[in-house]
């Protein structure tokens, strides 16, 4: 099985057990192949009130105006304004009151409440601070200019406009517009089902992280717009592997854990017997032995093998894997998080010839480091404010530099 897309060039992927790695692909390699891998899956029609959170496949075009007929925007009374000219509190000009659902009389006024419909011939929505009922007719002390608290025909949305843009995610407010449009579907892109395939423990003498990268996966899948299809754990040995990545239902495979060094890391070795092992190893910190490949029928399925350690799988799903399932599913490929330019006070370490995800935290405006890229754990990232980039050819950020912090939360 082969794969000629575009993106990685053919690597010879080596059984690194008890040997290590004799070279790791680039960051921004690892990324090629990501993108070219990452095509956008089909569409499906949905309900709209269903559809917030979704990304919409194709534009809405309006088939009507909102509003459809001018309206009042506010509480007040529908007036002509050119017959207000002139009314101040030394000079009150007087108004029958009629009902708003008949056309306004000359010198007339109609009670009306927001969103109401005008009655015909009114321009204006006098407020009630410049009038004052006195029995069957209305004191005015002060003058409107035509269009004042009302809302024409179309201001909102005009009919054969496209109000809510193809790609967005969308909101509850996009859902109350399209209500308002009376769209009772949209076209929505697929959410990529994801099978999360969590590696059994290395033997009684190895740190257990419980299900620690089983609800972090599930969590950051779910933020990045995928659903889980299904979630194995506890898969040990390379013939459980290989079955968990091979059995079909799903269009993204994440195994987390057995992908290093170690004896029993067979998580690579059992991508290649079911697939096709396009790369392991990384320049990355932490997450140097994530990996990349395919799987299921013509090889139709990308895999992502992630670092069991969760601050390393954390990092290799952020750059690799979660930029997989947002490409899947139609959304923005980058990192879903908020930017923010800050001021390093305490050194940045870094290694040169990998990329580092260095946790921080704002400290009196500027960003300190909690540990280095090696050093990091669970509860140091749960302690963070957001984390530094820092690229493969620098050794860090001294204190003074701008940088740009991902922020978490």
């Amino acid at each position: 099985m082969s794969d000629d897309r575009p993106g990685l060039q053919p690597r010879r992927c080596e059984d690194v057990r008890l040997r290590g790695f004799s070279g790791r692909a680039s960051v921004e390699e690892a990324t090629a192949w990501v993108d070219a891998h990452g095509e956008r899956l089909g569409a499906e029609a949905i309900a709209t009130r269903e559809a917030t959170g979704r990304v919409l496949a194709a534009p809405v075009e309006a088939t009507v105006n909102i509003p459809e007929a001018a309206r009042s925007a506010e509480d007040g009374y529908a007036v002509r304004s050119r017959e207000t000219i002139g009314a101040g509190a030394y000079n009150p000009l007087r108004f029958s009151l009629q009902p708003a659902t008949e056309p306004l009389r000359e010198a007339a006024a109609a009670l009306v409440a927001a969103g109401a419909a005008l009655p015909a011939g009114a321009d204006a929505v006098l407020p009630f601070s410049a009038a004052q009922v006195d029995g069957a007719q209305l004191e005015v002390t002060g003058a409107v200019a035509e269009g004042m608290g009302i809302e024409r025909e179309g201001q909102e949305v005009r009919a054969g406009t496209a109000p809510v843009a193809a790609s967005r995610v969308l909101r509850p407010e996009d859902a109350g517009l399209l209500a308002s449009l009376r769209v009772e579907r949209v076209l929505v892109m697929r959410r990529p089902r994801v099978r999360l395939v969590i590696a059994g423990p290395k033997g009684s003498s190895s740190v257990r992280h419980g299900d620690a990268d089983g609800a972090m996966l599930a969590a950051l899948v779910a933020r990045d717009g995928g659903v889980v299809e299904s979630a194995v754990r506890e898969a040990v040995g390379r013939k459980a592997l290989a079955a968990a990545i091979a059995a079909p239902g799903a269009d993204v495979v994440l195994v987390a854990g057995r992908t290093g060094t170690g004896p029993d890391d067979e998580a690579p070795l059992a991508l290649a017997e079911v697939g096709e092992l396009a790369l392991h190893g990384v320049a990355l910190r932490p997450g140097g032995s994530a990996g990349l490949g395919v799987a299921g029928a013509e090889g139709a399925v990308p895999v992502v093998l992630l670092p069991g350690a969760p601050p390393a799988c954390l990092c290799a799903y952020e750059l690799l894997a979660g930029r997989l399932i947002r490409r899947l599913g139609g959304r923005a490929p980058g990192l879903p998080h908020a930017v923010r330019e800050a001021e390093v006070g305490g050194k940045i370490v870094s290694g040169v010839g990998s990329v580092d995800m260095c946790w921080v935290r704002f400290v009196q405006g500027r960003v300190e480091p909690i540990g280095s890229a090696e050093e990091v754990s669970l509860g140091s990232v749960a302690r963070a404010d957001g984390f530094v980039l820092v690229p493969a050819p620098l050794e860090g950020h001294a204190p003074g530099a701008r940088v740009t912090v991902y922020v978490c939360g």
